[in-house]
C-alpha cells in the first residue's frame, strides 16, 4: 500500500477488451450502398495517392537537404579565410546588441596607368578600390549600405592623416578595420573582400543584371563600351567597366560610387527574385563563381550566413538603402593627391545614430537636408539630453568618440603619410 500522505489518484476505467460492435447505421434514403469491391478499390486508390504524395514530399525534403548541404560545403570548403584578422576587440561595446556591421572591400587590380599614378603620388601597395559599410539593425527589417569614398582624408591609426584606401597597403585588413571603426565610432563584426574579377563572374552567374542608368557615357580605352541612358543590362566585363569608370564624369569618384550602388542593388534584387531563388542550379552557380574570389573573416561561414538569411527572409529590394558617407570640401595634398575632407557635423551625427541603431532617422534627415541647420533629434538620443556638446557628459567630442578633425587644423597633423592639404 502507498503512503497515506499520497493523494488518491482518480479512477481511470480500463477499456474493455471485448466491446460490442456499434450498430451500423442504415443507408440514407435514396442512396445506394456501394458494392464491397468498389469500396475496396476506392480505398486502394486513396491509399496509393497518399503513398505517392508522401514519397514525393520525402524525396523533395531529401533533395533540398542534399542541395543545401552541397551549397554549404561548397562555400565552406572553397572560401578564403583571412586568418590574421581578429575582430574580437574592445570596440564591441560601441554597438547595440543584436546589430551587425560588415565591411565590404573591393580590391584594386587595375593596370599600369593606375600603378604609375599611385607611384607618382607616393601611394604604393594594394589599395581598396571600393569600400562599403553594411549595417543590419537588430530587428533585421532593413539593410543599410554606405559607400566610403576612397579619397576621404582621415586619421589612419598609427599612420597619421591619409586617404581611406591607403590603410590596406599600410597595415592590411586589420588596419582598414581599425580605421573604419574609429571613423564611424562603431564595431565591425565581419569583413568580406572581393576581387573585381569575381564581381564580373557574379553578374554572369546571375544571367545579367538590370540597372536604370541616369546618364549616358562610354568606358574603356580599347573597344570601349557605351552605356545609354535608361534601363540597361550588365554582364561580365561590361558590368566591370560600368562600376570602375570615373574619368568620363566631372564628379568622377562620386558618380563611380553611385554606379557601384546601382549595380550592387541590381545584384541583390536579381538574387532575391523568384527566378533565381527557385532555381537551385543558378544559386549554386552564383556561389561557385563568387567564392574563389572572396576572402572573409573566419566567423563568416555558411552556417552564419544562413542564420542571417533566415532572420531576413522577408527582406525585399525596397528594404535595402544605399547612400554615400557625408563629405565636405575637396583639396589637394602637398604630395599632389586630390582628397576629400569629411563633413564633420554630419559625421558626428552619423556616429551617434549608429550608436543608437537609428540609421533610418539619420538617412531620412540626410536625404532632406538642403542647407538647413543641422537637427540631431533623429539620432535616437534621449529627448532630455543636453542641447550643447559642452554640457553633455557623453559628448562625442570629450573622449567617448574620436575628436573630429577640423579642416583648419590639418596642417598641424602628422605629415608623414601623403603630405597635408
Amino acid at each position: 500500500m502507498g503512503s497515506n500522505s499520497e493523494e488518491a489518484q482518480p479512477h481511470r476505467p480500463r477499456r474493455a477488451k471485448h466491446q460490442p460492435e456499434p450498430p451500423v447505421p442504415a443507408p440514407a434514403a435514396g442512396k445506394k450502398k456501394a458494392p464491397p469491391e468498389r469500396r475496396r478499390r476506392r480505398r486502394r486508390i486513396a491509399l496509393f495517392s497518399l503513398a505517392a504524395i508522401t514519397v514525393l514530399v520525402i524525396a523533395a525534403v531529401a533533395v533540398a537537404g542534399t542541395y543545401l548541404h552541397q551549397l554549404s560545403s561548397t562555400f565552406n570548403e572553397n572560401r578564403n579565410v583571412i586568418d590574421e584578422l581578429d575582430l574580437q576587440d574592445d570596440t564591441a561595446y560601441r554597438t547595440p546588441e543584436g546589430t551587425i556591421n560588415i565591411l565590404l572591400l573591393g580590391t584594386d587590380s587595375r593596370g599600369d596607368v593606375e600603378s604609375e599614378y599611385r607611384s607618382r603620388i607616393g601611394e604604393e601597395g594594394e589599395r581598396s578600390d571600393t569600400m562599403m559599410f553594411v549595417h543590419i539593425p537588430a530587428d533585421r527589417s532593413e539593410v543599410y549600405v554606405m559607400s566610403i569614398m576612397r579619397d576621404l582624408w582621415v586619421e589612419v591609426p598609427g599612420e597619421g592623416m591619409g586617404r581611406v584606401n591607403s590603410a590596406l597597403s599600410a597595415g592590411g585588413y586589420e588596419l582598414a578595420v581599425d580605421m573604419v571603426e574609429e571613423l564611424l565610432y562603431t564595431h565591425i563584426d565581419h569583413v568580406a573582400v572581393i576581387d573585381f574579377e569575381g564581381f564580373a563572374g557574379l553578374t554572369e552567374a546571375l544571367g545579367g543584371v538590370y540597372v536604370d542608368n541616369p546618364r549616358s557615357f562610354s568606358a574603356g580605352q580599347r573597344n570601349p563600351d557605351f552605356y545609354p541612358e535608361g534601363t540597361i543590362r550588365l554582364e561580365g566585363s561590361n558590368a566591370l567597366r560600368f562600376v570602375r569608370e570615373r574619368k568620363s564624369f566631372p564628379m568622377g569618384d562620386y558618380v563611380r560610387v553611385q554606379n557601384q550602388q546601382l549595380v550592387v542593388r541590381a545584384i541583390v534584387e536579381r538574387f532575391l527574385s523568384g527566378d533565381t531563388l527557385t532555381n537551385p542550379q543558378r544559386v549554386m552557380s552564383v556561389v561557385e563563381e563568387i567564392v574563389p574570389y572572396l576572402e572573409v573573416d573566419s566567423a563568416l561561414d555558411a552556417e552564419t550566413i544562413a542564420g542571417y538569411a533566415m532572420d531576413m527572409h522577408q527582406l525585399r529590394g525596397s528594404d535595402i538603402h544605399m547612400f554615400t558617407i557625408p563629405t565636405g570640401e575637396h583639396t589637394v595634398t602637398s604630395g599632389g593627391a586630390q582628397v576629400i575632407l569629411p563633413d564633420e557635423e554630419l559625421m558626428a551625427l552619423l556616429q551617434r545614430s549608429l550608436k543608437n541603431d537609428n540609421l533610418s532617422g539619420f538617412l531620412e534627415h540626410y536625404e532632406r537636408l538642403d542647407g538647413e541647420m543641422l537637427d540631431d533629434s533623429f539620432t535616437g538620443e534621449e529627448t532630455d539630453a543636453p542641447e550643447s556638446d559642452e554640457d553633455d557628459p557623453e559628448s562625442l567630442l570629450d573622449g567617448t568618440a574620436p575628436e573630429n578633425v577640423q579642416p583648419d587644423d590639418l596642417e598641424q597633423l602628422d605629415e608623414s603619410a601623403e603630405g597635408t592639404p
